[in-house]
């Protein structure tokens, strides 16, 4: 076996190919060209982000059976063009967990004790102990937003410096939080009580300025700002702002809006904010780590077992996955719809299979559905591997159920899941010539197509309500599509699903939430 490593790793990696028979090309200085001379004598390739495996080079790639990315990314992989030939793409995500962690911590500890201010002053000469007078972390509370690996881990460290751990994170079950001694809360407690506030979240739609100039003024006085996942969780602009107006009693960065960080106005704040180069995964150990980890798996793979974390892996012929292909596309956009429409920690979710589905290989399906549900708040893929690790990582409780028998339906997905404090179902249906429905949204029948953006309210059944959404979104330049309702009795409780041409901002949405009758207004895009 024949393996290319055409990126900088770790030797820890590439002895252990070694140790295991494997000849060994290491190749960084290989041009495009060459690379698409030279791909097609290897088995194996393991990278990191400078070698471009896209479709051409792939073409030519006729023995490669893995790609090992070295790392979490893969940008710089067609995924779906090694899928399509058979190769497997794998990462390594999570081995620099701790080292992400402890950079956390690191940066905290400046702060608090002013240490590379303190460090600049004496090699200038300048010994002076009252201006760099620190505080202690001792019985701080510190506000983790996101409680994921590496907020976790951070969250431990905190504990063993005698801090009060509070988090926010609306995808971890409180089990989860339990377990880590952590208490659990709401974004706005997390503002109101916190002394530092850690920053652990990937960048989503969501998490884009998570904390910003809204957020700084919810704070307490003297809240220190930690961030060491995505530059663009945080407002920098509006924390300038904050540390000049004192709310804000400084800052330890490891990422950037922008990168690399060579003009911004905090750093005009020596004194208050401590920036370093997106340090957070680069520590001897991490590297050797995911060189480590990516030659493993690599040889797995190459000995015929599967790997720990791929990023694509086929299990059903061609064939039998384009019977149920329609079923797959309809799991993801009831993951998805479910994602968007529902808030709250989910500790166990029930996919259940009616009528012809039922007869079918289904844990693709439930993949597609784990995938639509957990992607828009992870970064990394969900496939059909890693879905059931992803989803116990997160504290989801993940069980099937098939039954042959069908009621109004010839075939029927259900997704129900359970938060702490409510249970909400879903369920879709393909119709002849894949025509994908939502039938059911808790006890509430419906027929709707999962497509485009989405309105769905709850409302008081009573004359005028649809009239001023209608009028309201007239108002706004807004077309309706078209619009479904579902309701138990006249003047009960109705569901309203509405298809418009056009996004909705969040000032329409408050506008129609305050409509009189309207109890609960949600907008999803499919």
């Amino acid at each position: 076996m024949k393996v290319l490593v055409s990126d900088n790793i770790s030797e820890a990696g590439i002895d252990i190919l070694k140790e295991h028979g494997i000849d060994v090309t290491f190749n960084t200085e290989l041009s495009y060209e060459e690379l698409l001379t030279e791909i097609g004598k290897y088995e194996g390739i393991i990278l990191r982000s400078m070698t471009p495996l896209n479709e051409e080079v792939l073409s030519q790639a006729d023995k490669l059976k893995v790609i090992a990315r070295a790392g979490s990314g893969y940008d710089n992989i067609d995924i779906e063009a090694a899928s399509k030939q058979g190769i497997i793409v794998l990462n390594t995500p999570g081995q620099n967990t701790v080292s992400a962690a402890e950079q956390s911590m690191a940066l905290m500890l400046s702060l608090s004790r002013n240490i590379p201010q303190a460090n600049e002053a004496l090699h200038n000469g300048i010994w002076d102990r009252s201006k760099y007078q620190g505080v202690e972390l001792n019985e701080k509370v510190l506000g983790i937003i996101g409680l994921g690996r590496v907020g976790g881990n951070v969250a431990k460290r905190a504990k063993s410096f005698n801090m009060e751990v509070i988090a926010n994170d609306p995808y971890i079950t409180k089990k989860r939080g339990e377990k880590l001694g952590v208490e659990l809360v709401d974004f706005k407690e997390i503002l109101k009580r916190s002394d530092y506030i850690s920053v652990h979240t990937p960048l989503t739609d969501e998490t884009y300025h998570i904390l910003g100039k809204k957020e700084f003024a919810q704070m307490k006085e003297n809240v220190r700002i930690i961030n060491a996942a995505r530059g663009k969780n945080v407002d920098t602009h509006a924390l300038y702002e904050a540390i000049k107006d004192g709310k804000v009693a400084g800052a330890g960065l490891d990422v950037h809006e922008e990168e690399p960080l060579d003009d911004h106005p905090l750093l005009e704040l020596k004194d208050k904010v401590i920036v370093t180069p997106h340090l957070g995964g680069t520590t001897d150990e991490a590297m050797d780590n995911v060189a480590i980890d990516a030659a493993k798996q690599a040889i797995a793979v190459l000995e015929g077992n599967l790997p720990r974390t791929p990023l694509n892996i086929p299990t059903l012929q061609p064939e039998e996955m384009e019977q149920i292909r329609p079923y797959v596309e309809l799991a993801e956009k009831l993951g998805s719809f479910y994602a968007q429409w529902e808030e709250g920690r989910i500790k166990n979710l029930k996919v259940s299979y009616n009528g012809e589905v039922a007869k079918q290989e289904v844990s693709p399906i439930t993949t597609s559905l784990l995938k639509g549900l957990l992607n828009p708040i992870l970064e990394e893929s969900v496939n059909l591997v890693n879905a059931s690790l992803i989803a116990e990582e997160r504290g989801i409780e993940v069980t099937e159920s098939k039954s042959t028998s069908a009621d109004r339906y010839s075939n029927l997905i259900t997704l129900e899941a359970e938060t702490e404090e409510e249970t909400n179902k879903l369920a879709g249906t393909v119709f002849a010539e894949n025509d994908l429905r939502i039938v059911q949204i808790n006890d509430y029948y419906i027929d709707a197509k999962p497509e485009g953006n989405i309105l769905i309210t709850i409302h008081t059944d009573q004359p005028g309500v649809l009239g001023k959404i209608g009028t309201l979104l007239g108002e706004n330049g807004i077309n309706i599509a078209s619009m479904q309702l579902g309701r138990h009795q006249v003047g009960g409780k109705a569901v309203m699903m509405m298809q418009v041409d056009n996004e909705l901002d969040a000032e329409v949405l408050a506008e129609l939430t305050s409509i009189n009758g309207m109890e609960n207004t949600k907008y999803v895009t499919l």
